[in-house]
Formats: structure tokens, sequence, C-alpha cells
């Protein structure tokens, strides 16, 4: 008999959307990202392969909205690979800043 080990899905950021700096580019990974939290309860990863950064105006797009429509737990089910320590960095503190200001309202 043979099982499988269910695996959670993976969002490869640069395939999703052309680029990280807009607000649009933003909205096309918030949707991904609902879909994939909808469609199953586990964690779901973010793979940066080929992002150099991220604008203001894309993280308040995507991951600042998905904050706000699916609340803290959805930060706690995301996973992040193909990460350089500058990215990691950033997403961290943006992320540490959404939380604080949406626990401060």
């Amino acid at each position: 008999m043979s099982t499988t080990v269910p695996t959670s899905p993976v969002l490869t950021v640069s395939t999703l959307t052309p680029s990280t700096i807009s607000n649009a580019d933003g909205y096309k990974l918030l949707l991904a990202l609902k879909a994939a939290m909808t469609a199953q309860p586990g964690p779901v990863t973010l793979d940066l392969t080929g992002v150099i950064g991220f604008s203001s105006s894309f993280l308040n797009s995507s991951l600042g909205a998905l904050f706000e429509e699916m609340g803290a737990a959805a930060f706690k089910r995301l996973r992040l690979s193909n990460y350089k320590p500058t990215q990691l960095k950033q997403l961290k503190d943006y992320m540490a800043d959404v939380a604080q200001t949406h626990n401060a309202e």
C-alpha cells in the first residue's frame, strides 16, 4: 500500500505577477494567497525565486490586505522559500508593523 503525504501549496511570486512594485501586482498575489488558503487549512509557501525586492505598494496590496481580510491566522500560515536575508528582514518587519497597527486599532 502506498500513501502520499499531502503537500502545502507553493506560490511562486515571479510566475504570479511580472513585478513586485505596483498595487496591481500585489493584488494578483493577494488573490492567489486567498485562493490557496481557502482551498486547504495548512500552510502556504511563497517561493521568492527571482524576486529582487518589494515596494510598499505591493506589500500593502498583498500581505497588508491579506491581514485585513483574513486576520493574523493567515500570516501564521505563510512560509517562505528561496529568499535572501534582506527579503526575510523586510517581510518580517512589514508583517510585524501590520500586526502592531491592527492591534492598536
